[in-house]
């Protein structure tokens, strides 16, 4: 049985002499693992469809509950996150971030269309880790997570001077009503994530931030990410590295 498919290739690994086991995130069938047959030799007609970031209509063989990938439509090959180290890191982390967090065979429309969106926006503009920060803030929302009001859950004020958020409660407090665990952060992080809380990634992108806010914001997020779900997301740190 054939079916259809519109998927981005979230990983890509070598296999026998020249073949690759790819990792799909697709909007009809969420995350799976298909083969894809012949494409190290020189020439291949499949091989832009084994290649990482590479979004695609598959067509995909079932025997037997496995996929083999038996052609393909290139959508887009976001060709600009091969030119740009930062960019090809941001989208990495996109990337990696869907591969560790989503299950087998679970769709999600809301998911996929917002994980193509995030890397549409840094394959094509600026502002790559403000796109990022939205992907990553929106993503943890769709998980279950997602922090509900950026005021300060006691006396539900815009906080303006120290700033303390609880992880377990995903609440933000001021110095006045801070509970025991919760811990401190920058005003700069605080502020910079309520530049861009609740809005699409279309909308934060046009939010211009310092650079070091977008890097607090990042580590911020990722703390609380890996809080919540224990995954450490490893390509966040290389992006870290290069633009720290």
């Amino acid at each position: 049985m054939d079916i259809i498919v519109n998927a981005i290739v979230l990983k890509s690994v070598d296999y026998k002499d020249n073949d690759k086991i790819l990792t799909l995130y697709s909007l009809e069938k969420g995350k799976i693992t298909a083969g894809i047959k012949g494409v190290k030799k020189s020439g291949a007609k499949l091989k832009f469809a084994s290649e990482p970031f590479a979004l695609c209509e598959y067509v995909l063989a079932e025997r037997a509950g496995r996929y083999t990938v038996i052609g393909a439509t290139y959508i887009d090959t976001f060709f600009n996150l091969r030119l740009s180290l930062e960019k090809y890191y941001t989208s990495s982390v996109i990337l990696e971030t869907l591969n560790l967090l989503t299950g087998e065979n679970e769709p999600d429309h809301d998911l996929f269309t917002l994980a193509i969106n995030a890397v549409k926006h840094v394959n094509y503009q600026s502002g790559e880790l403000t796109a990022l920060n939205s992907f990553l803030l929106n993503f943890i929302n769709l998980l279950g997570y997602g922090i509900q009001k950026i005021n300060c859950n006691g006396c539900d004020c815009k906080i303006d001077g120290r700033v303390f958020f609880s992880s377990r409660f995903a609440e933000f407090y001021c110095s006045s009503c801070r509970i025991d665990d919760a811990m401190e952060i920058t005003l700069e992080t605080y502020e910079a994530l309520s530049s861009i809380f609740n809005k699409s990634i279309e909308d934060a992108v046009k939010v211009t931030l310092p650079r070091t806010a977008e890097v607090k914001l990042l580590k911020f997020l990722t703390y609380y990410l890996q809080t919540k779900t224990e995954v450490n997301v490893k390509s966040i740190k290389s992006l870290i590295d290069f633009i720290s």
